[in-house]
């Protein structure tokens, strides 16, 4: 390790604060990492192996990790994909510290959700530039999700004011669910035949585009991790199968990443799991109305060119 000096003489300001969890079973590496990182301004966390690592995570909640590769018992690689599949701390950010000569211990750190490298001997200012890129990120991400959570919740408190009127009429629309857990499927079909809706549901996607093709739906509610073929794969073919019936995401990844990845395949909203009633009661609404303006609109269209062609066979 080198090129130690005073971070603010380095050039490297206005970083965020935040507590860094460092890990390496090299206790001087550590130690040196940890002074760095103090007279940074951030709280340092440390720990030798990766089994007391994954106790720190979960414990303290840090912002951002350190993590050495080459560790006795539980590798850096084995702590980093066990922290990854969890959802508590799936998002926190993970800088991997390698020799140069672990190329194959890298790619196998990406796939397990590395968002970043050093190699050793690290400089204070490359880690400190790291460090203040992966935390604006973290940041900017922490405000998206809580403005869209804040959109969510003003939505749903508006669609309680309204509150929907049951028609009498027969079902307010036909909404297909499409999701693998039985309990889940059971419960969002329950809460929308109460509310007036038709409601057939599915446990996979193959059986989702079978049943499109045998009936129309006016809304589809998706589940983004489906067996066989996944949410996303679902979305994409839906564009053939039923273009023009909108797609509400329902994912249990509270994470901007997730709402941003089913908006731009063409989702029209999505939902966290975990959500309340009137969340999912509005989505659905907004997604139906939408559907609705769409048939109106098209319909307009059709008379006007109708009428438009027989003015234009009269005048012949």
């Amino acid at each position: 390790m080198q090129d130690w000096g005073s971070s603010v003489e380095k050039g490297i300001t206005g970083l965020p604060p935040g507590k860094i969890l460092a890990v390496d079973d090299d206790l001087k590496a550590l130690q040196i990492i940890q002074a760095a990182l103090q007279e940074a301004g951030f709280d340092v966390l440390t720990a030798a192996s990766g089994a007391e690592a994954l106790g720190v995570v979960r414990d303290a909640a840090p912002d951002l990790v350190l993590l050495d590769l080459k560790m006795p018992g539980m590798s850096g690689r084995e702590m980093l994909q066990e922290m990854k599949s969890q959802q508590e701390t799936g998002n926190t950010p993970v800088v991997i510290v390698t020799g140069v000569d672990q190329k194959v211990d890298k790619e196998e750190a990406v796939r397990a959700g590395a968002d970043d490298f050093l190699a050793k001997p690290i400089e204070q200012r490359e880690l400190l530039i790291r460090i203040q890129a992966l935390l604006k990120v973290k940041q900017l991400h922490r405000d998206l999700e809580r403005t869209l959570k804040c959109l969510h919740e003003l939505e749903a408190s508006r669609y309680v004011e309204g509150s929907i009127q049951h028609s009498t009429n027969g079902p307010l629309g036909t909404i297909l669910i499409v999701e693998d857990e039985l309990l889940e499927r059971a419960i969002y079909a329950d809460l929308l035949r109460d509310h007036g809706y038709e409601v057939l549901t599915v446990s996979t996607a193959p059986r989702a585009l079978e049943l499109l093709r045998l009936k129309a739906v006016d809304l589809i509610l998706v589940d983004l991790v489906l067996p066989g073929m996944s949410g996303p794969e679902l979305i994409n073919r839906l564009k053939t199968v039923s273009p023009e019936t909108p797609v509400v995401v329902v994912t249990a990844h509270p994470s901007s990443h997730y709402a941003v990845t089913a908006l731009k395949l063409g989702a029209f909203d999505f939902i966290v799991k975990g959500f309340k009633n009137e969340v999912m009661l509005h989505a659905v609404r907004r997604a139906l109305e939408k559907r609705q303006i769409e048939l109106q609109t098209r319909t307009l269209l059709h008379e006007i060119k109708t009428k438009v062609d027989r003015l234009i066979d009269q005048q012949v």
